[in-house]
């Protein structure tokens, strides 16, 4: 009962102090194309983990420079000749709340990229949190319940597999 207290605090500082709502007021025409540098939050369940680097694989072939948001602990999870760039955070990193501390808010701000993919299809705060603080143009992920507005660029996600989430995600950004 307490952590669902913390989570609905959690959820009201999200929505007044961190959410950065985006309108949808911008043109797509070949934003995909267009952009070079991408920031992709990976998911934190395993299989989900392991399936979305078909998407950092993809940026990667077609010369996109790539950076990975994921935990510290899996950093070396990374092969090395993908040359991906990545910002890490430690657990130590995640407030009470289950928001980014104020090291990591400045740490993430002082990036700017062309587009965000966010790659969660499960509601988790801190990493919505950590999409809104990203500086990026374009941001897509995942429609979620309780975080409206988050992204300009939003796919409803196939809960079942999260392969055929991610191609699907592939697939709607290769129109663009």
């Amino acid at each position: 009962m307490f952590e669902e207290y913390k989570n609905k605090i959690g959820h009201y500082i999200f929505k007044k102090k961190i959410l950065k709502n985006y309108n949808s007021n911008f043109s797509f025409n070949n934003f995909v194309e267009k952009s070079f540098d991408y920031v992709l939050i990976l998911p934190l369940n395993d299989l989900d983990f392991n399936n979305s680097f078909d998407v950092a694989k993809y940026f990667k072939i077609h010369k996109k420079n790539v950076t990975l948001f994921l935990p510290e602990y899996r950093k070396n999870l990374i092969s090395i000749t993908n040359n991906y760039n990545t910002l890490t955070y430690n657990l130590d990193e995640i407030t009470k709340f289950g928001l980014p501390n104020k090291d990591l808010t400045t740490k993430i701000e002082k990036h700017n990229f062309d587009v965000l993919i966010d790659l969660e299809r499960d509601e988790n705060l801190f990493l919505a949190s950590i999409a809104s603080l990203l500086n990026a143009k374009f941001k897509v992920g995942f429609k979620k319940a309780n975080i409206e507005n988050l992204y300009n660029f939003q796919l409803v996600n196939t809960k079942i597999n999260s392969e055929i989430s991610y191609r699907n995600l592939l697939n709607s950004l290769k129109m663009f």
